[in-house]
């Protein structure tokens, strides 16, 4: 079992504390909540496109795993500064920046290992988190993902092929993000919690610039 731990310090000294556990899979292990938020069940403001059912899943998977933490931060506004810190097994990562900054760290990586169909594809990023990644790094992990789930099917690795496949999952991932903006617009008066998962709908913004090209601002790190 591995555990992810985020910790939000303000200046008023008040903080928040996420110790996140996950399964040899890297599936996150839910933690017992106090209460079922309506906000949470499956059926609030459904992902057009979910395979899931209400009789076997009660909850949306994702909102049930951020619902601790939106609960925390609904009023809480995207600008206000605090030192987040992130500790992984193999390492530290510590950051002084907007609330919002940190939000959209954790809730990339609840979101991938959730158990959400169309967001699984992602849980093997998840493993090897990076805290606070800037839209290269990022760009860089997706791509590495895909051409290595193809290696590991045993397909031929193409690179247009490989752009199709992920412009393809990429267009479900977009249509959860736009939801889920939804699903807790009503539940939060502060902006934090709407404007993380808007900043994680933005790298698939850039990922559509881009795919259509040959990945231009990577390619820089390949020439000798």
């Amino acid at each position: 079992m591995r555990t992810i731990s985020y910790e939000f310090e303000f200046e008023d000294n008040t903080n928040w504390k996420y110790d996140l556990q996950f399964d040899d899979e890297q599936r996150l292990i839910p933690s017992p909540t106090k209460e079922n938020r309506a906000w949470t069940k499956l059926e609030f403001n459904k992902c057009s496109h979910c395979p899931l059912n209400n009789t076997e899943h009660p909850q949306c998977p994702v909102a049930r795993d951020i619902d601790d933490i939106v609960e925390k931060s609904k009023n809480c506004f995207s600008y206000k500064v605090s030192k987040i810190t992130a500790r992984t097994p193999e390492r530290d990562y510590t950051k002084t920046c907007a609330t919002q900054q940190g939000l959209q760290s954790i809730f990339g990586l609840i979101m991938a290992s959730s158990g959400c169909p169309h967001l699984s594809w992602l849980r093997p990023l998840a493993r090897f988190h990076l805290p606070f990644a800037n839209p290269d790094e990022t760009l860089f992990r997706v791509l590495s993902l895909q051409l290595l789930s193809e290696f590991f099917a045993n397909q031929r690795v193409e690179a247009s092929a490989s752009k199709e496949a992920l412009a393809k999952l990429y267009k479900a991932v977009e249509i959860v993000n736009h939801t889920f903006i939804g699903r807790v617009r009503g539940y939060c008066s502060g902006d934090a919690d709407k404007n993380a998962l808007a900043g994680l709908d933005l790298f698939i913004q850039l990922f559509e610039l881009h795919q259509h090209s040959d990945f231009k601002p990577l390619q820089k790190y390949f020439t000798k």
